[in-house]
């Protein structure tokens, strides 16, 4: 069902093998079915959205009224809020540079359908969950590995065939056609910088409860990764169901974690189609402020 698109250079395959490698935390060679599907289970389990509850057992929220999560963090329309399902969803960002640090950490930048509360309690979460992106992770070695991936829940991460840079800017998309009975999903993933593009279509059954924009953090069998100190990250251009979306709509979502690091996000542009996220290591966190993309595109549709 998956493959591979040609990866231009050796260097591009190898990141892409050792990504696979390390977020599944299994050696994937030699791995049995039940070691793979364990893996799967919790890649999927900490994968969903994870919200913060106050001590009433209600959704944490910020003094903005801002959902706190220990894993997400960005924009979401959900269904219980819109009343639409969602087919499609694209968002362009740049890929950020991230300081090397001798542990494990990192940061991912990503569009989806799914995997976010069933209602406003968020008691029950949509277990469906499709997203592509891009990510920065020192993978425990000498340096910064950045990488492009994509997940469907539940289900194993694999790594895309684009090797993104710091500073490239990227569009992303998902799609559904078609979207009744047996769905074909289509996922495509442009680097504007270098002109490397590369798609895959696939077979999943989606609930299309939810689109959502996030910057956040990935995972392994053992839970949530710390954050990596990715600076500021912008989103910008995003659409949805085919047309420009209406970001206002939906929910704000800030992450925070143990280490006291957190990931906020901004009021959205002009045109609510687009908003900022900014990493904040102290425990109060500091207005983070829409940044336009640079030489941002316009009217660009890839799906």
């Amino acid at each position: 069902m998956f493959r591979f698109r040609l990866v231009n250079t050796i260097t591009d395959l190898l990141r892409a093998l050792l990504f696979v490698v390390c977020t599944l935390g299994v050696t994937l060679l030699g791995s049995s079915p039940l070691a793979l599907a364990e893996s799967s289970k919790a890649l999927a389990r900490f994968a969903l959205v994870d919200i913060t509850r106050d001590p009433g057992g209600n959704p944490e929220l910020t003094p903005e009224g801002q959902l706190v999560s220990s894993n997400w963090s960005g924009y979401v329309l959900p269904n219980f809020q819109t009343g639409d399902v969602y087919t499609s969803v694209q968002a362009t960002w740049v890929v950020p540079e991230v300081p090397y640090e001798n542990k494990k950490h990192d940061s991912t930048e990503w569009i989806g359908i799914g995997g976010f509360c069933k209602d406003p309690t968020c008691r029950k979460i949509d277990q469906t969950l499709i997203r592509v992106g891009t990510g920065q992770d020192p993978l425990g070695g000498p340096e910064n590995v950045y990488f492009s991936w994509y997940q469907m829940s539940p289900g194993v991460v694999f790594g895309g065939p684009i090797g993104p840079h710091p500073g490239d800017e990227i569009t992303a998309s998902l799609s559904c056609n078609p979207c009744t009975g047996s769905q074909t999903w289509t996922v495509f993933m442009v680097d504007n910088t270098t002109g490397e593009s590369w798609t895959e279509d696939f077979s999943y059954q989606s609930l299309e409860l939810s689109a959502e924009i996030v910057e956040g953090t990935s995972t392994d069998q053992r839970g949530i990764f710390p954050l990596a100190n990715y600076g500021t990250t912008t989103f910008d251009q995003s659409s949805v169901n085919g047309g420009s979306a209406d970001l206002s709509v939906g929910y704000s979502i800030v992450l925070r974690e143990p280490q006291h690091k957190s990931s906020i996000v901004s009021t959205l542009d002009s045109t609510f189609d687009g908003f900022s996220a900014c990493f904040e290591s102290r425990k109060r966190v500091a207005p983070c402020l829409f940044m336009p993309l640079p030489g941002a595109l316009s009217g660009l549709t890839f799906y």
